[in-house]
């Protein structure tokens, strides 16, 4: 069983991820925003995360998670899934195509809403890595 950290404003969207995750047998925890989010996965030391792109106090604050975690050596190998309503908002077409190590440094990106099927298989695929 694998820990999963769920990091998402949208504590219903959260819920509904973290209820179809601990279907398929893993365990999870979720957090409603980023402030403090480093110190918390230093704690848990989380299998995998899934993060939101877009927070209320900053439109970006995912991308900027992302890469704080990469930065922070305890934490840096930590497979990230970026998940994000950020083209519905924001039409700027972002895609997995854009995953970059300096710019999005994640192993995935899904667009909400979510695929709950294609979530699992990524997950499944990043914990056997």
């Amino acid at each position: 069983m694998a820990t999963i950290k769920i990091i998402d404003d949208d504590v219903e969207h959260a819920d509904n991820l973290a209820v179809v995750l601990k279907g398929a047998g893993h365990e999870t925890t979720t957090l409603d925003d980023t402030e403090g989010a480093i110190d918390k996965l230093m704690a848990d030391k989380p299998d995998l995360v899934v993060l939101d792109v877009m927070f209320p106090e900053n439109p970006a604050a995912g991308f900027d998670l992302a890469r704080k975690i990469r930065q922070t050596s305890e934490i840096a190998q930590l497979p990230i899934i970026l998940l994000t309503a950020v083209n519905q908002e924001f039409p700027m077409d972002f895609s997995a195509e854009d995953i970059d190590p300096d710019w999005m440094p994640v192993q995935e990106f899904l667009e909400k809403p979510v695929d709950f099927a294609d979530l699992l298989k990524k997950v499944d695929s990043l914990l056997k890595k």
